[in-house]
């Protein structure tokens, strides 16, 4: 990427940024006053770019980086440009779109990214006895059996190629199936976790859905599915409930 360079916050970007952390669950702001080491945003970032945490300088500590554009851009538009690099063309006429109500893309992103830093500095998903991966992960980027094969696991984020859009409705039938929140959440288990909290909390905390749509040349619906409601993922949500409810957890306390 060429013309990259740090993005410097307006005043209205600032209340915003403000207020996508005050509505972080207490357990992920504790652990942001506690670990959070800095905070960027980027301009020159392609509009597929999201946002990137990564251990800082400082041992122990961790850096937030974020496209700038994402602060004045909605859910859905942040979601369905992301899921399309899923998909490739190949004459069936067919697209994809997502849907995510309840916030915007900054807090969806701010939600996700928190969570990292969250699961890194504590370990959440790397305990030999995590409940977020038993049954489901076997190592950070390795699923169970059953789960590696299926066509949810085959895609550009579990490290596939881009799949046809005719391919679409069997994709997310698969996902429907899984305990993955999202697509994307089958990257590895770091963003498993990090989707599912996500998104738990955009449901509970601020009313949102996530829905996704397949439709033909003429714009109409082939299939539509909505994955907060997948009994895989309604299970693995009380475990996400349990988890932010902690009052003392990783050094963190309330």
């Amino acid at each position: 990427m060429k013309d990259v360079k740090l993005h410097t916050l307006t005043d209205s970007e600032r209340v915003k940024v403000a207020a996508a952390f005050a509505s972080l669950p207490t357990l992920n702001r504790h652990i942001l006053e506690k670990r959070l080491h800095y905070l960027a945003f980027l301009d020159g970032i392609p509009g597929e770019g999201t946002a990137l945490t990564s251990p800082a300088t400082r041992k122990g500590f961790y850096d937030i980086t974020f496209r700038a554009s994402v602060l004045n851009e909605s859910l859905s538009t942040f979601l369905t440009t992301k899921e399309q690099r899923v998909f490739a063309a190949d004459g069936s006429d067919i697209a994809v779109s997502v849907e995510g109500t309840g916030t915007d893309a900054l807090t969806y992103l701010l939600l996700h990214e928190s969570t990292h830093v969250l699961d890194f500095s504590c370990n959440t998903t790397t305990d030999p006895h995590s409940r977020f991966t038993e049954g489901i992960w076997i190592d950070p980027d390795t699923m169970v059996s059953h789960l590696a094969t299926s066509a949810a696991a085959r895609t550009h984020f579990h490290q596939g190629h881009p799949i046809g859009f005719g391919e679409a409705v069997a994709v997310y039938d698969s996902l429907a199936q899984s305990p993955f929140v999202s697509l994307y959440a089958t990257a590895s288990q770091h963003e498993d976790l990090a989707e599912l909290v996500a998104w738990r909390e955009l449901m509970s905390q601020h009313g949102g859905n996530l829905s996704i749509e397949v439709t033909d040349s003429q714009g109409k619906t082939i299939r539509h599915w909505e994955p907060l409601t997948f009994p895989g993922v309604e299970k693995r949500f009380a475990e996400v409930d349990k988890l932010l409810a902690t009052k003392q957890y990783c050094g963190t306390s309330s």
